[in-house]
């Protein structure tokens, strides 16, 4: 049990999400316009369908990820990984449907270099640059 003088302590001041409520409160900017001119409604409407897949599928959990070890943690990377491709499937997502659904997950899937480096079309034409240059160095080395 705690010292009564303990007890008797209270927060100095306005805490920080009491200042953000306060300054919200205060500012007339409308959110949801800005949000469509920002991303498009279009956007945000896919973003939120497939977030809605997401939340309906157990693997997509967070609650035990603060209690599991590094094993477990791997363990349930590799689950939300395939998950995520039997929802690609099943829902016949586009490639920026899945980088959506990737994205909403917000946690390094054990694939993530792979597809950053092999799948996703930005990074393809560097890598296969630096190939190329790397190829075309080798044929004029001595």
């Amino acid at each position: 049990m705690a010292p009564s003088w303990v007890e008797k302590l209270t927060p100095s001041g306005p805490q920080g999400s009491e200042l953000l409520q306060q300054e919200r409160a205060q500012s007339n900017v409308p959110v949801e316009k800005l949000s469509e001119f920002l991303f498009t409604k279009e956007a945000l409407d896919r973003q939120k369908r497939i977030l809605n897949v997401l939340k309906s599928e157990k693997a997509f959990d967070k609650s035990a990820n603060y209690f599991d070890g590094r094993v477990e943690r791997f363990q349930t990377a590799l689950a939300r990984a395939k998950k995520l491709q039997q929802l690609t499937i099943k829902h016949k997502w586009s490639q920026d449907e899945f980088m959506v659904a990737n994205e909403l997950i917000t946690e390094p899937g054990p694939y993530g270099l792979h597809a950053s480096m092999f799948l996703v079309g930005s990074s393809l034409p560097i890598l296969l640059c630096r190939c190329f240059t790397l190829t075309k160095w080798a044929d004029y080395a001595p």
